[in-house]
């Protein structure tokens, strides 16, 4: 039997659309939107704010247990919401940045901090939620009510990626863009601690061929197959 807060996972690589997806599901289901991947961003910002290196293994294990790393829920970003704050203070554009790649997959793959950051994940399961990243189905919720996938080939993500940042106003070269997607991709799938990897009861979609309306009525119908309704909506 489906609990009453259901909860929805979205994984797959950079540049596939999870996050444009799991927002316009949660806002069908009526549920709080998280993408788990801004904690590491957030930290990600900080670390670089700090001048910590990459390499610098225990000092981003020792910043990620210090700093205060805030994301926001709110299904709907149009209305004008933060996004993500460190120690108090927020953070928009700086999550973005593709030059922080490198960092990002170096504060991504510690075992520490993604074991740290556990916890704020799931906090707002409490209240169901339709989570995206790249463990959500595997480590964050691994009970979740319905699992789902989402895949395209490189070149494709790349695309898009290009015209996301093109949307936050920025832009970056063939090669930024190669080490923020393909470099990411292989760091993300050969970690040894929550690798990037297909849920074993998670619905697999090729979005390549697809708008994103289309991917979300798929998304929408595993839902409904696996019990999961609109929730009334508060009059």
């Amino acid at each position: 039997m489906t609990r009453s807060a259901p909860i929805v996972t979205i994984d797959g690589p950079a540049g596939v659309g999870k996050s444009t997806v799991g927002r316009r599901v949660a806002t069908v289901l009526d549920l709080p939107f998280l993408d788990t991947g801004v904690f590491y961003r957030a930290l990600t910002v900080a670390a670089s704010r700090a001048g910590i290196a990459a390499a610098d293994s225990q000092a981003l294990r020792d910043l990620a247990g210090n700093v205060l790393l805030e994301v926001n829920s709110d299904p709907d970003p149009a209305a004008g919401a933060w996004q993500a704050r460190v120690d108090g203070e927020e953070v928009a554009e700086e999550l973005w940045d593709p030059r922080l790649a490198s960092l990002l997959a170096d504060v991504a793959r510690q075992p520490e901090v993604r074991q740290s950051l556990l916890a704020a994940q799931r906090q707002p399961a409490a209240a169901g939620v339709v989570a995206v990243g790249r463990d959500t189905g595997t480590v964050v919720f691994p009970d979740a009510d319905c699992k789902v996938y989402l895949d395209a080939p490189a070149e494709v993500r790349m695309g898009r990626r290009r015209k996301e940042l093109l949307s936050r106003g920025r832009d970056a070269s063939e090669a930024v863009l190669r080490a923020d997607v393909l470099t990411r991709d292989q760091t993300d799938r050969s970690r040894v601690h929550a690798p990037l990897a297909v849920p074993a009861d998670a619905l697999t979609i090729d979005t390549s061929a697809l708008s994103a309306a289309e991917v979300v009525e798929l998304v929408l119908e595993e839902c409904r197959r696996q019990g999961l309704w609109p929730r009334e909506r508060a009059t």
